[in-house]
């Protein structure tokens, strides 16, 4: 399933037409830094969720210039409150405001740490944010390990299988295959375009183990957590989407992974 990601400065967008190409999901900016509102944010976030949508925020980082909690606090006023059927918040981390590498890292730890307390308090559901990242910019930083546990939006263009920092063991969310797109349908400037991670029969790994668990904590699954997706887990799913109103195919694409995400 693909969708697009865009800001203020991307044009108008028309989120019906978004949708009538076959766009399924979308991601937002809404703040960079601890001042920086996007202008379209929430004329975008209500439009998406109108629309049928499946929406996300992101919050560009800046690691130096202003105090990541501040950041947090501000990208978290700015959402407002997150709904069912939402995707997690994204923290866009592409710069080092010309600091250290771990330096860079600590203040992730604190957007982060910050950002999932006071979402756990809102929704009473431990949602983990996205991480946004290039393979190139983790590199830079060292390849840190500590946020392997955080879904990865990972952005490498032109390529069908994207580099994964090696913390994640080769498991992503969503890939950014192409950046500023011009005649994206619905869009009047640019857009960049993205692509689901479908999970499905044969499949293995770090986001099987954990959708094994989920499905094992809403009493669908009984066998082992061992990270391999098998046709008991697939029948699982199954079950699952025909409880939701989903397509019932045994894959896991965005819709039945949001839909699980507010279980």
């Amino acid at each position: 399933m693909q969708g697009i990601d865009v800001f203020d400065q991307d044009g108008r967008v028309d989120w019906t037409a978004v949708k009538n190409s076959g766009k399924t999901f979308a991601f937002v900016k809404a703040t960079e830094g601890a001042s920086i509102k996007d202008s379209a944010f929430a004329h975008h976030w209500q439009t998406m969720k109108a629309v049928g949508i499946i929406r996300g925020a992101y919050h560009f980082f800046h690691p130096h210039t202003s105090n990541p909690v501040d950041q947090a606090k501000e990208f978290l006023k700015t959402l407002g409150k997150l709904e069912p059927g939402d995707l997690p918040p994204v923290l866009d981390v592409e710069i080092t405001d010309k600091v250290s590498s771990q330096a860079v890292i600590n203040a992730a730890k604190q957007w982060l740490a910050e950002v999932e307390k006071a979402l756990l308090q809102q929704t009473q559901k431990p949602i983990k944010p996205i991480i946004y990242t290039f393979p190139s910019f983790w590199q830079q930083l060292g390849n840190p390990s500590d946020f392997a546990n955080y879904p990865l939006w990972i952005a490498h263009y032109g390529v069908q299988n994207p580099s994964i920092p090696s913390a994640w063991q080769g498991q992503y969310l969503i890939h950014q295959f192409e950046g500023d797109v011009s005649g994206v349908a619905g869009v009047s400037g640019r857009a960049d375009l993205n692509r689901f991670n479908d999970l499905q029969l044969g499949d293995s790994g770090l986001r099987v183990k954990q959708l094994q668990q989920q499905l094992k904590d809403i009493g669908l699954y009984t066998d082992a957590i061992d990270g391999h997706f098998t046709d008991l887990v697939k029948d699982a799913i199954v079950s699952f989407q025909k409880s939701k109103g989903l397509q019932a195919d045994g894959i896991v694409g965005i819709k039945t992974w949001v839909t699980l995400l507010w279980i």
